[in-house]
């Protein structure tokens, strides 16, 4: 009979380790009990589409060998939870061997799960990272009671899939290309179901009392509930088939360089402003896109490291450009630490250029916060627009 990976993970998903994960990332028991429940099949669900290939099979076995999982870890999961600096370091190490495993898609991976949890992108992230030991544990002990070998691993994640229906986050089936398994309606959709219907209850309660002339608005009131909760796990899904229907663009550069790129995405534009010469007045912005930080950070997401290769490349491919980077931030906290942020979050992209061979003098840095918005700070989507970072060609 097939091992259930997600029955077995969960059975050491005590009460008292889910407090501490909680703790840890600061979100509520509850949030961080939905997210872990979200975590584990959709990380099996991954590791499993990752495993349909030899090439990805091998990857993962290769993995498990080179991290010693083997189920040593199972008799004491507590130890997850040591201290705070081995805490921390187990989540460097799993987010390492998350983005070694699931490269690009891991970013969308655990903004769905957020979404779906109510809990910040960032500790959904650091949930993923903190229980990844535990599932290769898992994996690789089951690895090892099948007869050890790719073609037990590849067996055994093949056979996930037919215990993942519904318990998928909203949106994630589509994300890994499964269009075989259902997946959950979010919590969040399913909470606000809830208040859309007991909205009509009560207000239809009301109406009893009253008069009938509340009934339409009764109706409108819960269709807008449930309207902000399709939404609310929609716009991922949504955003992960636009990125991944987008059509990438192969840019020729000075130097015999190449770069795949999203056709009017900042690093085509940029490349494509440089190759021209009927437009040279400098100084000239650029609004990065696909360059996200994780919550409060100075480090990238996984799937906004392509943005910076592909910049690097360009750099390089032009080397009498000087450029700047400016960082901005919404206004929402203190307006000191915002500039602070930004200014290291521009040192941050700074640093990886520097790394990746642009000579340091070509590029400044400056923090500017809150001022300069571009959008209102009185919505969401205003507030997103605001926190940016420009690249500012000073020189071609």
């Amino acid at each position: 009979m097939a091992a259930n990976l997600v029955d077995l993970i969960r059975g050491y998903l005590t009460p008292d380790l889910m407090d501490k994960a909680a703790s840890y990332v600061g979100e509520s028991g509850p949030d961080t009990s939905k997210a872990l429940g979200a975590i584990v099949p959709t990380t099996v669900a991954a590791l499993s589409n990752l495993a349909a290939t030899k090439t990805g099979a091998q990857q993962i076995s290769q993995a498990l060998a080179a991290g010693k999982y083997d189920g040593s870890l199972l008799g004491n999961v507590g130890s997850l939870f040591g201290n705070k600096i081995s805490t921390d370091n187990t989540v460097t190490a799993g987010k390492g061997l998350l983005d070694s495993l699931f490269g690009n898609s891991l970013g969308s991976m655990t903004d769905l799960i957020a979404r779906a949890s109510g809990i910040r992108a960032g500790s959904a992230s650091s949930l993923m990272a903190l229980i990844a030991p535990l599932i290769m544990h898992v994996l690789g002990r089951q690895q090892a009671a099948a007869g050890g070998g790719v073609s037990a691993l590849t067996n055994l994640l093949g056979e996930q899939r037919g215990f993942l229906g519904g318990l998928l986050p909203s949106g994630m089936a589509s994300l890994l290309g499964w269009s075989g398994v259902t997946s959950g309606l979010s919590d969040v959709a399913s909470a606000t179901a809830g208040a859309a219907s007991r909205a009509t209850r009560e207000v239809a309660a009301a109406t009893s009392r009253t008069s009938d002339w509340w009934i339409p608005l009764a109706a409108v009131a819960a269709l807008i509930l449930l309207a902000i909760g399709y939404m609310s796990w929609w716009a991922p899904a949504r955003e992960a088939a636009r990125v991944a229907t987008t059509k990438l663009a192969e840019l020729q550069l000075p130097g015999g360089f190449k770069i795949s790129v999203p056709e009017g995405a900042f690093n085509f534009s940029l490349a494509t402003w440089l190759a021209s010469t009927s437009d040279t007045t400098v100084p000239k912005r650029f609004v990065f896109d696909n360059l996200n930080f994780e919550s409060g950070t100075t480090t990238l997401t996984p799937e906004s490291r392509p943005t910076v290769d592909s910049l690097t490349a360009i750099l390089k491919a032009y080397p009498s450009v000087s450029v700047g980077l400016e960082g901005y931030t919404d206004s929402t906290g203190d307006a000191e630490a915002n500039k602070k942020l930004s200014l290291d979050r521009a040192a941050a992209v700074k640093n990886l250029l520097v790394g990746g061979g642009v000579a340091e003098s070509r590029i400044a840095t400056a923090g500017y916060g809150p001022d300069k918005p571009v959008a209102s700070n009185e919505t969401e989507e205003g507030r997103a627009k605001n926190r940016r970072l420009e690249l500012v060609v000073e020189k071609r």
